[in-house]
């Protein structure tokens, strides 16, 4: 597989943990506005938490499509990174959307 391909498909793994960090970045806000006193319903807590759901196995499988040389595992990988980070992003928004 050409170097060319292997950075691109890295890239796409640096996108999805990009979106998996501003998901733990919602979940911060969440968990500072909830020590702040803000009231949050369990299904709120449900709406924050499911998305998490796509993103946990994205940053799974993009930090493994960094630590691997195999061009056959790589194109494995990156497939599966980027459609859990699609779904995640779809979870979120949805989430966002329904609060």
């Amino acid at each position: 597989m050409a170097k060319n391909a292997i950075e691109a498909r890295r890239l796409i793994g640096k996108v999805v943990l990009f979106l998996a960090l501003c998901w733990v970045v919602v979940l911060v806000a969440g968990l500072a506005g909830a020590a702040r006193g803000a009231s949050f319903e369990p299904l709120n807590i449900a709406l924050a938490v499911i998305p998490g759901c796509a993103f946990v196995p994205a940053a799974y499988y993009a930090i493994q499509l960094h630590t691997t040389d195999d061009a056959q595992r790589i194109s494995n990988l990156w497939r599966k990174a980027l459609v859990y980070g699609i779904a995640g992003l779809v979870l979120l928004v949805g989430a966002a959307y329904a609060l």
